[in-house]
């Protein structure tokens, strides 16, 4: 069974981008680590959690899991908010994490060689969903609960 890495130093590195059908197979192992095992209460895992490299992450968006491939946040508006955040990398503990209420994702719904249609899609997300993302995206992008405060827009 795949298991979740604890090793900030695991974490704390950008990811790099991926072909579209690897992605999805990333995301297969991404699934099988939140749906078995003690990770049932989880609502997103990146790919560096389980010590990969690749810009993937799966995410229980309005209670549906959900795969974005490399994933950007495009663009952020409205107010900031604190919000208590866990992270399944830092069992039993938690940070406040300022966030925005609502934010647009860029992500790969294609791979490059299908022709029908775009190969990115742009999402709005509001509110504990836009949360998610972000988290999500902070850590592909190196980001954890623990050094988000530092820089409040660090990731965006």
């Amino acid at each position: 069974m795949t298991r979740i890495t604890t090793n900030k130093a695991d974490l704390e590195f950008k990811c790099d981008d991926v072909y579209y059908t690897e992605g999805l197979q990333i995301a297969k192992k991404l699934k099988q680590a939140v749906l078995f095992g003690k990770n049932k209460d989880c609502v997103g895992l990146a790919h560096n959690q389980i010590k990969g490299s690749n810009n993937v992450f799966i995410a229980k968006i309005d209670g549906v899991w959900r795969t974005f491939i490399n994933s950007k946040i495009t663009f952020f508006e409205g107010k900031k908010f604190t919000h208590e955040e866990s992270c399944m990398s830092f069992p039993n503990k938690s940070s406040k994490v300022i966030r925005w209420n609502k934010i647009e994702l860029t992500h790969q719904v294609k791979a490059r060689n299908d022709n029908y249609g775009d190969m990115f899609e742009k999402e709005l997300f509001f509110g504990f969903n836009a949360c998610i993302i972000q988290h999500e995206v902070d850590h592909l992008n190196g980001i954890h609960i623990f050094n988000k405060n530092k820089d409040t827009n660090n990731a965006l």
